[in-house]
């Protein structure tokens, strides 16, 4: 076993691993697709476009080649030769090939896997499976750490480093039993339990996590505006942090509200991206608008739109980095329409997240999601929760001011809003529904 091997051994058996493996330069703990990232970032500063254009030319170039010659899946179904596909046509090539989705991947799950990579050299995680069936994913090293080296590049302004941040995780990988204490550092991480978030646990967590003084927060944005919230409802003084690092959840105007007044010098960075990895998108604040809209990173993924028959367009991505699974043209059933620059001005969810009108139609649940600020001093939490066509469910968790009039007001508002679409009721709880993932997500339809 070489040092570098072991290494990474200690890392996931110790609680000071990621101090051990800092002290190795990035080139070494990061891989070889770490210089040609670096790179790119550099050339984007200096405007060097040509430069760029050709390498990312080239990466497609070796993407559908690897696809071709060692995916038996691509091999049985694209009738391009690898020898054709050159820098100049790679694009026209790329259309060449036919759309996959997750279904596809999992009907067809061996024929996906790189014939050339041993399984010992690999990692498999599966997706959770929002949108019904989950993903098993393999992946080398390279494959598996691509991600984060360009959040290390996104993040350079504030030094972000994976293994060196002092970072506050509120994750699923902090899980703890109800009976445990919710709180553990390993190495140069403090981890909280996410169903601890409760009246109980919520003092000694914000105490403890303040004694800490994070660089990061790392969070889904549903948990962190349970810790947020309890920060400003109690008027404790901000938390100084540099970042607030959010993924995997959908991410709301009311949220970015509060953690501007619980984390007020913090920038945010919240990211769209799947463990498929074919895009990355960055969250980009509108306040005149008070809208979210996301930036795609053209150096992780080719993107795409695919408008299907409700007239609503897909996002379709291209993974440049991955070698062991490779992604190609594949449909994301993400919803969001990309401009010319990358750009998409309203992503609209998930295709299980949309709900059915009365009549039938579809309408992207997001949009319905959509409340004063009046009533955020009523609720903790809301969730739209459709069970059957024409029905909606408003699930809020109240705070103690609530009352049933402001769950009236809130049904009159949006029959103002959305007139004849849906009927609507109201019911509260103590806790919002929480998936697998321990996410609340914000739409939930079951029908």
């Amino acid at each position: 076993m070489s040092y570098l091997s072991y290494a990474k051994k200690i890392v996931k058996q110790t609680k000071f691993g990621s101090q051990l493996m800092s002290i190795f330069p990035k080139r070494i703990t990061y891989g070889s697709l770490y210089p040609q990232i670096v790179q790119l970032y550099k050339w984007r500063e200096s405007n060097e476009n040509t430069r760029i254009e050709e390498f990312m030319r080239a990466r497609m170039v070796l993407t559908l080649n690897n696809a071709l010659k060692n995916v038996p899946w691509y091999a049985k179904n694209v009738t391009i030769d690898p020898l054709s596909i050159n820098i100049n046509n790679v694009y026209d090539k790329l259309m060449q090939f036919p759309y996959t989705d997750k279904k596809t991947v999992m009907d067809n799950w061996q024929d996906f896997q790189n014939v050339n990579i041993p399984k010992a050299k690999l990692k498999f995680g599966s997706t959770e499976g929002t949108t019904g069936q989950g993903v098993v994913i393999s992946g080398t090293f390279n494959d598996t750490i691509v991600s984060k080296i360009f959040f290390e590049q996104d993040l350079k302004t504030i030094r972000y480093d994976f293994l060196k941040s002092k970072i506050l995780r509120i994750g699923l990988d902090a899980l703890k039993k109800e009976d445990e204490y919710p709180i553990e550092i390993r190495g140069n991480r403090c981890f909280v339990s996410p169903i601890h978030l409760n009246e109980k646990w919520m003092p000694e967590i914000v105490k403890k996590t303040y004694e800490y003084h994070p660089e990061v927060i790392h969070s889904y944005p549903s948990l962190l505006y349970q810790y947020a919230s309890y920060i400003v409802d109690n008027n404790i003084e901000p938390l100084k942090v540099k970042c607030l690092f959010l993924a995997s959840d959908t991410f709301l105007y009311h949220h970015y509200l509060t953690f501007k007044k619980a984390f007020p010098d913090a920038m945010i960075y919240c990211i769209y991206g799947m463990s498929e990895r074919v895009l990355l998108g960055v969250a980009k604040i509108d306040e005149e608008h008070q809208s979210i809209g996301y930036q795609l990173n053209p150096f992780f993924g080719y993107a795409e739109n695919f408008r299907n028959a409700d007239g609503n367009y897909e996002l379709v991505g291209t993974g440049y980095w991955m070698e062991a699974m490779p992604f190609i043209r594949y449909k994301t059933n993400d919803f969001g329409k990309i401009n010319s620059t990358g750009y998409i001005e309203k992503l609209e969810g998930r295709g299980n997240s949309y709900l059915t009108t009365k009549k039938g139609y579809k309408i992207a649940g997001i949009s319905v999601l959509s409340f004063e600020d009046y009533y955020w001093d009523y609720i903790k939490s809301i969730q739209l929760i459709q069970k059957q066509h024409g029905d909606l469910i408003l699930r809020v968790v109240p705070k103690e001011n609530y009352n049933p009039e402001i769950g009236c007001r809130m049904i009159s508002d949006m029959e103002k809003t959305w007139p004849g679409l849906f009927d609507y009721s109201i019911e509260t709880a103590d806790t919002p529904i929480k998936g697998r993932s321990l996410k609340a997500n914000s739409i939930i339809v079951e029908s």
